[in-house]
């Protein structure tokens, strides 16, 4: 979990009565981390990016390893928090090695410029930009099975040959963005998503409406970066015990199937309280428990959570 520009190893134990014990810091990341003050952190595979708040390099580790590689990179454009990054890697027929990979692009109102870092090359590369749609430099993606997923929207004026909105996938094996992938719900601009992973295996995601604040989480039964099928039921469903909207950068989660629950990472509720960070347990049935993470310096660093699974994965 990223909070107050560092990167900390949780434990979550959500059969604990005492919920203000049921989430613990165990640990941060010192590999690197430490030198710099972190904007994002991503997962893939025990691997993690993190992108530092003023620097033109990236950093990428494997905090149960130890092993760390800074990336150099050019910046055509001033605004370097508007670039968006994803981390993946290449899936081989012939053998078990992954090459790992770090996809960065940019959007303004359509792509304009995507290149992509090969770690046994260590080099950057150009490649072509898609078009007709965008992806927001806010939003994070989701790594499952190698490849990243975001929402994404068509530009206004493409509006006539369906929703706007959509997953897209981008693929690290053929290095290309597949096809609009359908969601579940209709989205509009101001309501809140969020992306998770189920057990590396599928993909929830997590739905508030901005007019009634009713919550849904869905999950998919297949996917791939050309197509998604979804769960014809949805996993989690609050209409009347949350009164507020959770921070439309912000409300990384995760889900327990077996607990049927799901913990939502935000700021407090309470949006005057913007230095104390929030963990919100919520039932299936409705029954709303909140972990309060503590205060912290930076109000504007959200406690961004992701699945960690450690891994023996090389840098090369």
């Amino acid at each position: 979990m990223m909070m107050d520009l560092r990167i900390y190893l949780m434990s979550i134990n959500l059969d604990s009565k005492n919920v203000e014990s049921c989430i613990k810091r165990e640990g941060k990341l010192i590999s690197g981390s430490d030198e710099v003050d972190v904007s994002r952190v991503f997962h893939c595979d025990g691997l993690l990016l993190f992108i530092p708040k003023d620097s033109t390099r990236v950093v990428l580790c494997n905090p149960y390893s130890g092993q760390t590689r800074f990336i150099e990179s050019t910046f055509y454009f001033r605004n370097c928090w508007n670039y968006s990054y994803a981390l993946g890697y290449e899936k081989s027929s012939r053998s078990c090695s992954r090459k790992y990979k770090v996809l960065r692009f940019i959007t303004v109102t359509d792509f304009v410029e995507c290149k992509i870092y090969d770690t046994s090359s260590d080099s950057w590369r150009f490649l072509d930009t898609p078009r007709g749609w965008r992806v927001g430099h806010y939003d994070r993606g989701l790594s499952l099975k190698g490849n990243t997923y975001w929402f994404a929207n068509k530009k206004r004026s493409d509006k006539s040959d369906g929703d706007r909105s959509f997953l897209v996938c981008f693929d690290f094996t053929r290095e290309r963005f597949g096809p609009p992938l359908p969601l579940p719900f209709e989205l509009f601009d101001e309501d809140t998503v969020s992306l998770s992973s189920v057990r590396e295996e599928r993909l929830a995601v997590l739905f508030q409406r901005w007019d009634s604040l009713e919550l849904e989480i869905w999950v998919t039964t297949k996917i791939k970066p050309e197509s998604v099928t979804w769960n014809t039921k949805v996993f989690l469903e609050v209409s009347m015990s949350l009164q507020f909207q959770f921070l439309l950068t912000a409300a990384s989660f995760f889900i327990d199937e077996e607990k049927k629950v799901a913990v939502v990472f935000d700021k407090n509720k309470e949006r005057s309280l913007v230095n104390r960070n929030v963990a919100y347990i919520i039932g299936v049935d409705g029954s709303l428990r909140e972990a309060n993470l503590g205060d912290f310096n930076d109000k504007n660093c959200y406690p961004l959570a992701c699945s960690y699974v450690s891994s023996l994965a090389k840098l090369t």
